[in-house]
């Protein structure tokens, strides 16, 4: 028959790895940057439900561990009464009295040395359960902190794509000239240059004839 300490190191193993399982799905998937931040909630809430169980079971264990210890020391008493009880029974001559007392003394005592088994027992699988609650919530505590990774890198993606949009457009796809048209406004711009110079130069010597006939007026 299994000792509730049994009991509670066998719930103990299955939270741990259902929350090992959390872990390992998180680690190998590592939140796909499409849907990173809704796939680490998803974990988290996983892990956090297991490490909640494993701490409720520390505390559990804490609070059977104090109701073992009070039915220890009330076993000591009872056995050390019992026997004193004993002694004053052979004294007195009662030995059907005395017999009695003497058999509680010894129940009491047993009762006692299974009650401290027990404690001494339930004592190493309270560390073992503090140890393994502490460190699945500073694993839980790593998975938190990449959620704030991810949510970053969601939104550098988010900004890169939407720079891309507004910069990385290739102009040379979206010309407003056909082939053919760009040909024949190549063929013109000389002439169109031309023109233009010769305008910018009959400019220029207008302007110096302007200067010289007020400089011959002063």
């Amino acid at each position: 028959m299994k000792t509730p300490f049994d009991q509670f190191r066998d719930l103990a193993n299955e939270l741990t790895k259902e929350f090992s399982k959390e872990m390992k799905k998180y680690q190998d998937k590592e939140a796909p940057r499409s849907s990173g931040e809704a796939e680490l909630n998803r974990h988290i809430r996983g892990a956090e439900k297991e490490a909640l169980s494993v701490e409720r079971l520390v505390e559990r264990q804490k609070a059977l561990l104090g109701e073992l210890a009070t039915k220890r020391d009330d076993a000591k008493l009872m056995a050390d009464k019992r026997y004193e009880q004993t002694e004053l029974a052979k004294q007195a001559g009662e030995e059907k009295l005395a017999e009695r007392a003497a058999l509680e003394s010894k129940h009491y005592g047993e009762q006692y040395r299974y009650f401290e088994g027990l404690l001494d027992e339930g004592g190493r699988e309270l560390d073992a359960l503090e140890r393994r609650a502490l460190e699945m919530r500073l694993k839980l505590d790593e998975m938190q902190n990449k959620r704030y990774e991810f949510a970053m890198r969601e939104n550098l993606d988010l900004l890169k794509g939407a720079l891309d949009q507004i910069f990385g457009a290739d102009t040379s796809k979206s010309h407003p000239f056909t082939e053919e048209e760009k040909k024949d406004a190549t063929k013109e711009e000389p002439a169109a240059e031309e023109k233009t110079d010769a305008a910018d130069e009959d400019d220029f010597e207008a302007k110096l004839k302007e200067l010289e006939r007020r400089f011959k007026q002063d």
